[in-house]
């Protein structure tokens, strides 16, 4: 069961990865653009004789294409599948015409396949070297009739079968290192995987508040990568703020506010333990965060802040020093652009100033209109 739930939770890791090499993809894409620009200069040098200008061209649009699809899919739908696969058919493509209009990049069929082993995914490498063969076959083929008039001891035919063999054993040699290389990277990543989930003594102790012994405002960020980036989780964050502290602070003293905050870390404790994944944090002074995993409508949101609300209320209205105490929330929920937990907060601290400034002791959840 404990290995299930390891490649569980290590399948969101990959993913995690896999948004990072499409970004790496986007950027190749744009450069792949400069080819047919350089390749280009080198036939007004006299560098390449049996390659046009028009060739040139085709390489560039071809590139172009595929680096403007690539970057709208990845700015509109960055957790599509299709990403990978647009950026990779795109390479290879780009291969495929530069190799029929003689541009003499032979060594370059498995330039795709090496490359789709950064998304150390085996399926992802062994269809990639696949279609690489692939185009190593057609695009060899359609050249053969000229190349082999260029040599007027050999037959298109044998042409064919010549280079396509020498090919074929560098083909294999660099699958062969690359299945090599995809289990390294694989193992090596599974290390950095645990190395990332695992909090040592000493980081717990960094992570977590001293006086109310909840996580702090450093652990708020990597909890978002566990369960949204990572594990890719809808849900919500909230921002929970004690009014009158002041108040209570100059009345009664530190001591009592510090007792009402360790209350309040309680409630919360309470409250959300409930919620699969929730973590509750002090975010500093009198400002709690608390995230929440799996939270998708505004029904079951308003549903937990009924609850939050009244164990509040009837805590803090029977406490002689702490019954001017409230608490004032602001809400927002995650969608598929956030990438990092400060674009949520932003817009659930706009959400908790509204309700500031409708007089407090109440709960608002943003919205853009």
């Amino acid at each position: 069961m404990e290995n299930e739930a390891f490649e569980k939770h290590f399948q969101y890791f990959l993913a995690k990865n896999e948004r990072k090499v499409n970004g790496l993809f986007r950027r190749l894409l744009w450069y792949c653009c400069f080819v047919g620009p350089a390749i280009a200069v080198g036939v007004l040098c006299e560098a390449f004789p049996d390659v046009t200008y028009g060739a040139c061209l085709q390489t560039f649009l071809i590139s172009l294409a595929f680096a403007i699809g690539h970057s709208v899919l990845y700015k509109f739908k960055p957790e599509s599948s299709l990403i990978k696969y647009l950026g990779l058919a795109g390479l290879h493509i780009t291969i495929f015409t530069m190799c029929v209009d003689h541009i003499g990049i032979y060594l370059s069929y498995f330039f795709v396949p090496m490359t789709s082993l950064l998304y150390c995914s085996r399926k992802t490498y062994i269809a990639m070297s696949t279609v690489g063969y692939l185009v190593l076959l057609l695009s060899n083929w359609q050249i053969a009739e000229y190349s082999a008039s260029l040599r007027p001891d050999i037959d298109t035919v044998p042409w064919f079968i010549g280079i396509v063999g020498g090919q074929t054993i560098e083909f294999i040699v660099m699958f062969v290192c690359g299945l090599l290389i995809n289990k390294l990277m694989i193992r090596h990543l599974q290390t950095m995987y645990c190395d990332e989930i695992a909090i040592s003594k000493s980081e717990h102790e960094a992570y977590t508040d001293s006086l109310t012994g909840l996580w702090n405002r450093r652990y708020i960020e990597r909890a978002f990568e566990k369960y949204v980036v990572v594990q890719r989780n809808v849900g919500a964050l909230i921002i929970v703020d004690l009014d009158h502290m002041k108040y209570v602070n100059d009345t009664h003293g530190h001591l009592e506010g510090d007792r009402a905050l360790k209350i309040l870390a309680d409630l919360l404790r309470k409250v959300f333990n409930k919620s699969v994944g929730a973590t509750v944090c002090r975010f500093g002074g009198d400002e709690f965060v608390v995230l929440l995993p799996g939270i998708q409508t505004v029904s079951a949101l308003s549903l937990t802040m009924s609850q939050l609300f009244a164990s509040t209320e009837e805590s803090f209205s029977r406490d002689d020093k702490l019954n001017t105490l409230a608490i004032s929330v602001g809400a927002s929920f995650i969608n598929d652009l956030d990438m990092n937990y400060e674009m949520v907060f932003d817009r659930a601290d706009k959400a908790l100033y509204e309700v500031k400034n409708s007089g407090r002791n109440s709960f608002q959840i943003y919205s853009e209109t």
